[in-house]
Formats: structure tokens, sequence, C-alpha cells
């Protein structure tokens, strides 16, 4: 009280503190005894609800007998003064317990026996026996539903209304439903991911053909048997697709052959095709369609083409192109198929939900881009090609007066050192890996690797303004023949058909029309003795006419000259360089006046014919 004064006295005494049961709620000022009774009530409405759910899920467990069916009836026959006692709590605490409408007990009695179902089927998938327990299983259930239907029917009539399922037909129906469907989840779980589903499921499919069991047992095992199969793929694909990372991941590290992790990636497909073309499975009711299958099917599309781009990149900037080749183009063509098979079922109007059909519209756009890979590829692989030629023909090719001798009577016949180093370096890798490839498939990757490496080679010399005289383009003429010889090796194993149709190729015809504009060279012929004491037979300069010819590729380039023919006869002979045919200007590329210009063709500007006995070395 000394404290209370000293403060102010604002604390009353602790015997005038009214308790809290007194306090007014809501300001209502109603008295605490129907709260204080409420409790309790709400207390006891929840521990009938455990003890009532607790009883009806023993009996489910119980067998078939006339004593289950009086028990069961115990049991429903006090389920009305629950019902009201349920009420008063309700009324007081919210939620405190949950009724027993007819489907509620339903859900517990066939939750319990559908697992002692799967235990039982489980037991048989191990043996033998399967179809005789299928019949046994049904014929126990079918005796055991009438009475427990009718009870069932008694409490849906005395409920109030909507606790009820509309009488005893519709409580049979959904008895099965519910029956199977408690199976399938329970034998789901009893299989786990150790066990086969596949095999399990074609075992209880054998037996739902031989066992003659009733329609609403068959629907519903047929839809087990449904989800089983769809369980064994999506668990293949998923240990499928973990090998498929984990061997892609030593790809990243090394270079082994990259067939291990294409194959693993292929076998990805088939669990997803079968999965989409099963019919939909109704089992679970609580679920919609799964939309998993294409879900999986876009992240093993995705998976396919980053692990393709990165390979083929990784193959091209280590310049592997036997490794680059074997994953193009035999690697490659199976996995394109299966991607179609996927995106076609992917497009079909069956899809309904909403995610279903984004998820098929992505589907069909990843399989455009995979589909377009070979394309693409060859495109990378004639870059790099091109670069690889390039590089060698900055580092090895000659320039200079090595291209400007005279002409000689003894001509080239072998090939310049630089030609076979640069061409057999890019170009035997690429028939190494077409080794054992149908023409068919080695055709595309030798054009490309062909025009990209004479290509190179024409722009070198165009970039260069590397000058020709006669000799000089006989020479490059000569070194270009190496390209036909590699070809031409046995141990390459290209049809004499895949090597004419290469010899075709737009990259041979802009070879001839630069060797065409560079043997437009002026030719020396006989000139007549001033003086007999003269040491040497001077020449002067003619231009070689143009004749109507056709090239015909480089195998038709070979001069018929011989060592020691008259400068006349050498005229003559380089006049017949091509056969009979159409125009040469048909084989003159766009850039024709570039190469002309390469051509060492000006006389001097002063021609004095005594100077000739001077000239005793080549051209510089």
């Amino acid at each position: 009280m000394a404290q209370g004064s000293r403060s102010g006295g604002f604390l009353p005494p602790l015997a005038t503190v009214p308790p809290f049961w007194s306090q007014p709620e809501g300001g209502l000022g109603e008295p605490p005894e129907p709260l204080l009774l409420a409790r309790p009530v709400g207390l006891a409405a929840q521990r009938l609800d455990a003890a009532i759910e607790m009883q009806l899920r023993a009996l489910g467990r119980e067998p078939a007998s006339p004593g289950l069916s009086s028990q069961l009836a115990d049991v429903l026959l006090a389920l009305p003064a629950y019902h009201q006692l349920m009420g008063k709590a309700l009324s007081q605490i919210p939620g405190a317990a949950r009724p027993f409408p007819p489907l509620r007990v339903l859900h517990l009695l066939t939750g319990e026996r559908g697992c002692q179902v799967a235990g039982q089927l489980d037991e048989a998938l191990k043996g033998s026996g399967l179809r005789d327990h299928l019949r046994s299983r049904c014929q126990e259930e079918r005796e055991l539903l009438p009475g427990l239907l009718g009870l069932l029917g008694g409490v849906s009539d005395s409920a109030s209304s909507g606790l009820g399922l509309g009488g005893a037909g519709a409580l049979w129906g959904q008895d099965w439903t519910l029956l199977w469907a408690a199976c399938a989840q329970s034998l789901d779980l009893s299989l786990g991911p150790w066990r086969d589903h596949r095999a399990a499921a074609q075992q209880l499919s054998q037996a739902l053909g031989q066992a003659s069991l009733p329609q609403e047992c068959e629907k519903e095992l047929a839809s087990l048997c449904r989800n089983l199969f769809h369980q064994s793929l999506i668990w293949n694909w998923d240990q499928g697709f973990c090998q498929a990372l984990g061997s892609a991941g030593e790809d990243q590290s090394s270079r082994p052959s990259s067939s291990h992790t294409t194959e693993l990636l292929q076998q990805l497909f088939p669990p997803l095709l079968d999965a989409l073309q099963q019919p939909r499975s109704g089992l679970l009711l609580c679920q919609p369609p799964d939309p998993a299958p294409l879900a999986l099917g876009l992240c093993t599309l995705q998976t396919t083409l980053l692990w393709f781009l990165g390979r083929t990149q990784q193959h091209l900037a280590a310049w592997a192109p036997d490794s680059f080749l074997l994953l193009i183009q035999k690697d490659l063509p199976p996995l394109l198929h299966e991607a179609a098979a996927l995106s076609r079922l992917a497009s079909e109007e069956s899809l309904s939900l909403e995610v279903e059909q984004q998820l098929g519209l992505e589907i069909q756009k990843l399989t455009t881009q995979i589909q377009l890979l070979p394309e693409e590829s060859l495109s990378l692989f004639f870059q790099e090609c091109h670069k690889q030629a390039t590089q060698g023909f900055e580092l090895y090719m000659p320039r200079g007066r090595y291209w400007r001798h005279r002409l000689s009577p003894e001509l080239p016949s072998i090939p310049s050192e630089y030609a076979g180093l640069v061409v057999r370096t890019v170009l035997e890798p690429v028939l190494q890996g077409l080794q054992g490839l149908p023409p068919q498939a080695q055709a595309p990757a030798l054009g490309q690797a062909l025009t990209a490496i004479l290509g190179a080679w024409l722009d070198h010399i165009l970039r260069h303004g590397i000058r020709f005289s006669l000799q000089g383009a006989l020479q490059l003429r000569q070194d270009f023949g190496v390209v036909r010889e590699l070809l031409e090796e046995e141990q390459w194993g290209l049809s004499q058909e895949l090597r004419q149709s290469l010899l075709t190729l737009n990259i041979f015809q802009r070879l001839d029309g630069a060797l065409l504009c560079l043997f437009q060279q002026p030719l020396p012929k006989p000139e007549v003795h001033r003086r007999p004491p003269c040491c040497c037979i001077c020449n002067e300069v003619q231009t070689m006419e143009l004749p109507s010819s056709s090239l015909n590729s480089l195998e038709n380039l070979e001069p018929p000259l011989r060592p020691g023919a008259p400068p006349a006869q050498t005229a003559q002979l380089l006049s017949t360089l091509w056969g009979g045919g159409p125009s040469p200007e048909a084989y003159l590329v766009g850039n024709q006046q570039a190469w002309l210009a390469l051509r060492q063709h000006q006389r001097p500007r002063w021609h004095l014919p005594f100077l000739s006995c001077l000239g005793t070395g080549p051209e510089s």
C-alpha cells in the first residue's frame, strides 16, 4: 500500500482485482459456464473421432466373416450420437472434429483392405499363382460388399442431407474404385525403386487376361498396370539421364569417342515415346493427367542439343575432324530420328492441359534446331578447314622467284613439298574420319573440305599477288594434282563414283579457270640467226591464242610437252592443253582479271636482239 501511495495510488489492493473468468468476452458480459463446458466437449469429440477412425481401420484389416458385419454395425450405430455431440462442440470450437459420412467410412475401410490386397499381390508377384489369387480376392470382395453396402446405405439414409452417396448402387462402384486405388498406392510403395515395375505390370496384365475378373476389377487393375508401366518408364529415364550426364562430364575432360554418350542419350527416348503412347490412367482420382513425359522429353532434347554443340566445337577447336565426323555422320542421325518421333507425339491434339500444349510447342522448336545440326555443323567444319588450310599456306607456300622461272623443256613432274604438306595435314584426318561410312555420308563432308582447302589456296595466291610464269603455272597445276592423288589412294576406300562426283564441284571449275588465265602466257619461238658466233638461240615472244576448249577438271590439264622439244613445237603442243568442248570462258571465274594480272607476260621495253645472248639463267 505504501508503494501504491508513492506511485500515485493507481494500483488497487490485490483483494479487489476480479478474477479473469469474470471478465466479459467481446464486451457481451456472458457467464463463463458455457465456454468451460464446451472445451471438454470438444476434447471428447476429438477423442471420439480418433477412436472411431482407429476402429474402422481395424475392421478394414479383419477378414470377411459374420462377426465383422456385426462389429461394423455396432460402430455405425454409434455414429448418430457422435454427430450430435460433434454439433455441440463445433458450435463453440470450429474444427474440433469431423463427421463420418459414408464416403469417409468407405475410404477408411477400403484403404485398409487395399493395403492387404497389395501385400498379397506383392507376394504373388514374387512367386506364382497370381491369376488364382486375383480370382479368390475378387470373389471375397463380392461376398463382403452386399452386407457392407447395406450398412452404409442405412447410415446414408439416416444422415443429414449432403452426407450420403446416392444409395447402394453408387457405393458399389465407389468401393471398387477406392479399393484398387489404395491397392495401387500401397503396391507402388511395396515395389519401391529397387523392384522392376515393368515386369510387375507385365505379370499383372497377363493375369488379367486369363482370370476373367469382374468388369470393375479389370478396369481398375488395368489402370494399375498402366500406372506401374509408367512408373517403370520414369525410373528408367531417370537412371539413364544420370548416366548420360556422367558420361558427358567425362567427355569434357578428355577426348574419347562420343559414341557411348550418344548411345545413352538415344536410350532416353524410347521410354518417353512409350509413355506418351500409353492411354491416360484414371487411377489417381485426385491428380490431373501427368505432364511428366513431355517435361522429361523437353529436358532430353535440351541436353542433347547443348551436348552436341559443345562436342562439335571442342572437336573443331582441337582440329580432330575424325572425331567430329564420327559424331555428325554416325552418332547424330539416330538421335534426329528419335527427336522427330517425339515431336510428332508432342504435336498431337490429345494434349488437353495448357502446360502440355506449351511443352509441346517447346519440343517442336528444339526439334527444329536439332534437325539443323548437320547443316550448321558442316558450316562450322568448312570454316575450320579453311582456317587450317590458310594457316598452312601462309607458313609453307613459297613466293617470288619460285613461280617465275622460264619455260623449260623439262616440265614439272612432281608437286612442290608445301602442297603435299598442307593438303595432307588438313585432308588426311578428314578421310580417316570418313572411313567405313557409306558414300552418301562421305560426300557432304568431303565436298566441304575440298572446297575449303582449294578455296583457301586460291585466296592465298590472290591475297599475296603471287606472279606466275608459264613454268610456274605448270608447277602450280602439278601442285593442285596432290588433291586428286590423295583421293585416289586405296587406303581411304573411296568409290570411283564418289571421286568423279567430287571432281565436278564448283571449286574445281574455279581452279581450272585460274589455271586457264595463268596459261595465257607468251611463248618463246626460234629467232633468225644474225651471226654464226652466237652461243645461244635467241627467242622472240609470241602470244598463245585461246582455243575453243573445255578443261574438264585437273586430269585434262596434263600438257603433252616433251623434254628437248623445239620452241615452235612447244607452242603448238601447249595449244592442245584443252580438248574440244565449250568455250573456255565458261571456266573463267568472276575475278579472272585478278588472275590475268598475275601472269608474268611483259617483255622488256627495249628489246635488242644481241642482248638475248646474255640471258643465262631463269627470270627473276
